[in-house]
């Protein structure tokens, strides 16, 4: 196969990002950009890609090897299905789809025709989060306790004069929570429940726009997790990670991770120990009265949305296996979908 051709389905904020990432690889093609608002032809034609209106036009007549939808997340079902039964490869953004119903017929499509389909859990590639993971999963912290996530931004007011993010599936829950959520299955291992308070009472939306969230997971650490796309501050992913250019960025903390031994401090990878626990091995001799001692753990930064566009063409090229997996993005959502029935039933829920 010479580079893989490469349709995006979807001009949104992050549409035209992966478009602009496809057109400076050196590893695949644009082969079109694929748009309901005739208007992105503008985008396409500023990249030199054919643009088409219909989705099932551009898989027909673009000859891609590879799609990436990131449409609304309720026609994902219906787009990663049309391309699957093209043989064309799909990269489906998150969440995978609105529900586990719509994302079991996917992933099982998928599975039948030993097609491989990749979800768009883009932060799994980030060299920050890998090395979160080395970190907890190789005891450098003893045994994992629990885990804290912050985040907490303002979205601007207009950002919901686009309608669907003001109803069911819009709100921070399923466009950022999710990312969270994901995070932590892959760090802390899996989700079996969750409790959860949702409250929509400052932008007065159906959807929420706060929550307070604790998780359990499999092997008997806890989680908490505040959430509110209302609330001016400065910790959340987004803008302590220096990824995206589009936000501003400060440089502070938005997740904590707690061990026997030690506890880590995300992104900064501040990782704070007793001395004697480091030098000897021996937690006896740790505690609160003695002073801890931080360390630095910060890997070289990279760009997890150019390491997945990579990926992404080798799995095109049958050359890799996908990272985030069709099946992994069905757990990923029904944790997340669990806080929603959390928070709405007032109850706890296993996932």
């Amino acid at each position: 196969m010479s580079q893989p051709r490469i349709v995006v389905i979807g001009a949104g904020a992050m549409g035209r990002r992966h478009i602009e990432y496809i057109h400076a690889s050196e590893c695949c093609e644009l082969a079109a950009v694929c748009d309901a608002d005739s208007q992105t032809a503008r985008l396409a034609a500023e990249f030199d890609a054919p643009f088409f209106h219909e989705y099932t036009e551009a898989l027909d007549l673009a000859a891609p090897d590879g799609a990436i939808v990131s449409t609304p997340t309720q026609l994902h079902e219906e787009m990663g299905l049309a391309c699957i039964r093209r043989g064309v490869v799909p990269l489906v953004e998150k969440p995978i789809t609105t529900t586990l119903e719509e994302g079991r017929r996917l992933v099982d499509t998928a599975n039948d025709a030993a097609m491989p389909l990749l979800v768009g859990h883009h932060r799994r590639y980030h060299p920050r989060i890998r090395r979160l993971w080395e970190l907890v999963t190789g005891g450098v912290i003893g045994r994992l306790i629990g885990a804290s996530i912050l985040w907490a931004v303002k979205k601007p007011d207009d950002y919901y004069d686009v309608l669907w993010r003001t109803r069911p599936g819009g709100g921070p829950a399923l466009i950022n929570l999710i990312h969270e959520i994901d995070s932590l299955r892959y760090i802390c291992g899996e989700i079996v429940s969750v409790f959860a308070a949702t409250s929509s009472a400052i932008r007065g939306f159906v959807v929420e726009d706060s929550a307070a969230i604790t998780l359990n997971f499999a092997g008997g650490a806890v989680g908490a997790v505040f959430l509110s796309d209302a609330a001016p501050s400065p910790w959340s992913y987004e803008l302590t990670m220096f990824e995206n250019p589009s936000y501003a960025h400060v440089a502070e903390n938005c997740a904590f991770f707690f061990g026997t031994e030690g506890s880590l401090a995300f992104p900064k990878m501040e990782l704070w120990r007793y001395p004697a626990v480091r030098a000897e091995g021996a937690f006896g001799h740790a505690g609160w009265r003695r002073p801890l001692e931080r360390e630095l753990r910060t890997p070289p930064d990279g760009d997890p949305l150019a390491a997945q566009l990579t990926h992404f063409c080798r799995v095109i090229r049958r050359a890799e296996e996908p990272l985030v997996s069709g099946e992994e993005g069905l757990r990923t959502l029904a944790a997340t979908l669990a806080v929603l029935a959390s928070g709405r039933e007032k109850r706890l829920v296993e996932v």
